[in-house]
């Protein structure tokens, strides 16, 4: 199975066919906001003053055995991520972070690594995140990432629902009358 979260930078929409739905539906509030924020390739701290950021660093704390320096996150939104950068790359080696999820605040780790340079910049090749402390992670590792390739905008735009046969609407008219 496939599924499918895009975002055409105004909307967002999702297929998710292991829930037994086969049809495009809106991304929720919280998936938009995430989505939205992912949808910022540099991330955060590229830029981050002319993207309204705003990063402190608070300290040096070491990640798994590996010298990290600490920088606190704020996002122009308020939101606020611990970024902990490798000490001889400076790139991001863990980020903590609290998302909404169903109406209530969590925190979550991801674990970046095997980075490898794709087009000049030095990029993760394998992710794993998930709630903070629990031992269910999800893992994605990148075989192969290639910069600037082109895609059609048409890849974005979400699916029109099928069209409902005479059958299926007559029956549903007469369900409600």
């Amino acid at each position: 199975m496939t599924g499918v979260n895009a975002y055409d930078g105004k909307t967002g929409w999702k297929i998710e066919p292991w829930g037994g739905k086969k049809d495009a539906e809106p991304l929720g509030e919280d998936e938009l906001k995430q989505i939205q924020e992912d949808a910022d390739f540099d991330g955060p701290l590229v830029n981050y003053q002319q993207k309204g950021n705003k990063v402190e660093f608070v300290g040096a704390e070491p990640v798994e055995g590996t010298d990290a320096l600490k920088l606190k996150v704020t996002l122009k939104n308020g939101d606020v991520s611990y970024y902990f950068m490798d000490t001889d790359y400076f790139v991001p080696i863990k980020i903590e972070s609290k998302r909404m999820v169903r109406g209530a605040e969590r925190e979550f780790e991801t674990s970046l690594g095997d980075y490898k340079e794709v087009a000049g910049v030095y990029l993760p090749h394998s992710i794993e995140s998930g709630v903070k402390g629990s031992p269910n992670k999800s893992q994605i590792t990148f075989e192969k990432i290639e910069a600037n390739v082109a895609l059609d905008d048409s890849q974005f735009k979400q699916p029109a629902a099928p069209a409902k046969s005479a059958k299926s609407a007559k029956s549903e008219g007469s369900k409600s009358e």
